[in-house]
């Protein structure tokens, strides 16, 4: 009996041996079951993806499968239960197909392929018989299509994240089968071929779900009253932001969904007061309503919130809210989160007001025209922000003394803040983790000491205000730097510091300045570039060749300079510019040809006020988005090309809105505090008229006056019905003025 126990024990360990080097396991070792079909199933799996990052590199024929990046293995049985190959890397990341072969896992109850490109495909039917499924994460994985109701199937599924794709479904009554779910997020997913009780069909079998996430899901409006079955106390967290619901706030979803935790209704459309049945919600600890139409008095709203002890974020932004801060702000000292920007609301706020505020982290106010903080000047706050976000309050006349107490910020905003002072010293470096700074349209003075080369700043406004010094050292990771209508003076180096460091520089902006000399050589590393504004200063000598590396460049503008020189060929790598504005300088030679053949996409082409001569290019009439031409004093020869500008042929109506937005636009510093909208100056009826972001797509304008063009004018210039403006005056035209022009 002995000897035949051993023979047994013997044959084991030989069978042991034989499947560990002749097969691919999973759960090796000797305690656990060897599984190697799985194996094999992961291997299929791995080769439907390609890995650039080498993500899956542990995945080696012949190694224990539980030790692969992202396998998951029942530690008693060895059968595979996860596969979590979640990526946030937006480069490198695994791309490919959804293998069936996932099928092969009998046992898989938790699986996260989120962040995978898988290219456009359709969510493959197969995953509705993956029965043991209990966590389902898809997310952001670039599927499209129609999604099966056989994912009703999943009875075992509590939670399913199908967020981020392009699905779309017409019926919610698959999920009447998933009786265990406990959180779906179905976000951006098309639910408007939906019927009506869209909410109906979630909550009425979905008696344990405690997360719904439908942001941008663009469902029919919100039910004004639910019914009868309506179940959603289980509800912990609600998003139904990004879905532009044109109504007010039902009351049921504060009468029936009493154990809110989160509550986000943000970016809809959802108009009237909030209503007082909020109060209801004891648990609510997020509440975000902001980018909606809502109205009524805060101090009515922030009423409702009195000794909810338990609100720690509070969004009401980009609302039509009114009222004065000072009698209801201190209700809300336990506050993490509190961002009233872009209402009508006032107040005097002082020390007091926010005395009792020790958890806040985040405090904007911005765009609240009638709030002042009126602080004691030795002012210790009792918080630490991380967001400060007062742009267009009452700061001043002083630098804000109390932001010397903040040492955490990563956002600060208080442009437009009546700031009529010096930047103090410890400022430029007070916070290691600021990223966004913006100081602009006060009236700051003195630059400093300049900035840390270790801050993490990626965006620095400073435009509109009064420096008046060389341009200083900046922090080399700035992705945007705005650094117009000051006296910044002297050369331009230290600008090429930062794209010699890295070339994440996307939007430089230094015009109206006084900067003067040579623009430098150093454009090589600025392949990331989008806009480039140099204009309104004293640059001299030529274009650079580098700024052939600009292959990312949508606008150019360096007008009012003394450059010279003929536009480089380099320049016609910038196949994605939109707006070339060179006028008003000394440039010479013939009008590129290349413009209108390798600037395809090119709308305003401004080359007014130069030197250059020859003919006019008939290539410009292959810019089929041409909307302003430019080319006005100059000394350009010859006939008007007989070619049709397309964008300006377009028969489309030009209202009378349109046409008065046009000419109420002039010459405006104010018009440059968007950093989304530049001025583009046109010379006009012997003005200077200056254009802002969506006026340019208005306007349609051809100006080729006072250079030397003879011959006609021609017929098909009758075809361009969309043209607010023709001047074609002082030049050496003959002949008669086309019938059909008007």
């Amino acid at each position: 009996m002995i000897k035949i126990m051993a023979n047994r024990i013997y044959l084991q360990f030989i069978a042991i041996l034989f499947l560990m080097h002749g097969h691919v396991l999973c759960g090796g070792g000797f305690n656990t079951q060897f599984i190697a079909s799985e194996a094999k199933a992961l291997l299929q799996f791995k080769h439907g993806l390609k890995d650039p990052s080498k993500l899956l590199s542990s995945w080696i024929l012949g190694n224990d499968c539980c030790h692969w990046k992202g396998v998951g293995c029942n530690t008693t049985t060895g059968h595979v239960i996860s596969l979590n190959l979640h990526s946030s890397n937006s480069i490198d990341k695994l791309q490919g197909h959804l293998s069936s072969s996932l099928l092969k896992l009998p046992y898989l109850s938790y699986l996260n392929l989120s962040g995978i490109d898988f290219m456009q495909s359709t969510l493959p039917s197969f995953l509705g018989a993956m029965l043991n499924l209990k966590h389902l994460d898809l997310s952001h994985a670039n599927f499209k299509g129609s999604l099966f109701d056989n994912l009703g199937n999943l009875s075992l599924l509590e939670s399913l994240d199908l967020s981020g794709n392009g699905f779309y479904v017409n019926s919610l009554k698959w999920l009447h089968g998933l009786s265990s779910l406990k959180v779906l997020d179905l976000s951006g997913v098309d639910l408007s071929s939906c019927k009506n009780d869209w909410f109906h069909d979630i909550s009425i079998r979905l008696h344990s779900l405690e997360t719904l996430r439908l942001s941008g899901c663009r469902p029919h409006k919100l039910p004004k009253s639910p019914q009868p079955e309506l179940n959603c106390d289980s509800l912990v967290t609600l998003d139904l932001s990004k879905n532009y619901f044109n109504s007010t706030i039902p009351d049921w979803l504060f009468e029936n969904c009493y154990h809110l935790e989160y509550l986000n209704l943000s970016t809809n459309t959802l108009q009237g007061p909030i209503p007082y049945s909020i109060e209801r919600l004891k648990t609510l600890a997020t509440l975000d309503l902001s980018h909606n139409r809502l109205t009524g008095s805060i101090s009515s709203i922030l009423g409702q919130f009195n000794g909810q002890n338990s609100l720690k974020v509070l969004r009401l932004s980009n609302n039509q809210l009114n009222g004065s801060l000072e009698t209801s702000l201190h209700q809300l000292s336990k506050l993490v989160v509190l961002d009233l920007a872009q209402n009508n609301l006032e107040g005097n706020i002082n020390d007091a007001h926010l005395a009792n505020f020790s958890n806040l982290k985040v405090l904007d106010l911005s765009f609240n025209h009638q709030v002042t903080f009126n602080m004691s000047k030795n002012w210790i706050p009792p918080f630490q922000l991380e967001t400060i976000g007062l742009a267009n309050c009452h700061l001043g006349p002083q630098f804000p003394k109390w932001i010397q107490t903040q040492k955490n910020f990563s956002h600060i905003d208080i442009s437009n803040a009546s700031v009529f002072d010096t930047v103090p010293n410890w400022f430029w470096d007070l916070s290691p983790n600021v990223e966004y700074m913006n100081l602009s349209t006060n009236e700051l003075k003195r630059c400093g000491k300049g900035f840390s080369q270790k801050l993490k700043l990626k965006t620095l406004d400073l435009s509109n205000n009064n420096f008046l010094c060389p341009l200083p050292r900046f922090p080399p990771n700035l992705r945007m730097l705005d650094l117009s209508n000051n006296s910044f003076y002297g050369t331009f180096s230290h600008v090429c510091e930062i794209l010699d460091f890295n070339n994440s520089l996307e939007i430089l902006d230094v015009s109206f300045n006084i900067l003067s000399g040579v623009i430098p050589n150093c454009w090589t590393n600025g392949t990331n570039m989008i806009i480039l504004n140099l204009a309104n200063n004293n640059f001299i000598g030529s274009i650079p060749d580098s700024f052939g590396s600009l292959i990312n460049l949508h606008m150019l503008l360096m007008y009012n300079n003394d450059l010279s020189g003929k536009i480089p060929n380099t320049l016609r790598n910038c196949t994605m510019m939109t707006l070339l504005d060179l006028q008003s300088n000394r440039f010479s030679g013939p009008i590129p040809s290349w413009i209108g053949t390798d600037m395809q996409i090119l709308k305003t082409l401004i080359l007014g006020r130069n030197s250059f001569d020859g003919n006019i290019p008939i290539s410009l009439c292959q810019l089929k988005s041409l909307h302003i031409l430019d080319l006005s004093e100059n000394q350009l020869k010859g006939e008007i090309p007989r070619c049709v500008f397309p964008a300006m042929a377009t028969n489309e109506s030009v209202n009378e809105k349109s046409y008065m937005e046009f000419l109420t636009i002039k010459e405006s510093l104010s018009f440059y505090q968007s950093k989304t909208k530049y001025p583009i100056p046109i010379t006009w009826e012997g003005l200077d008229w200056y254009f802002i972001g969506g006026v340019v797509g208005l306007a349609k304008l051809i100006d080729l006056s006072s250079n030397y063009l003879t011959e006609g004018i021609p017929v098909e210039m009758a075809k361009l019905v969309e043209l607010i403006s023709l001047n074609l005056s002082r030049n050496q035209l003959v002949g008669s003025i086309p019938s059909n022009i008007g």
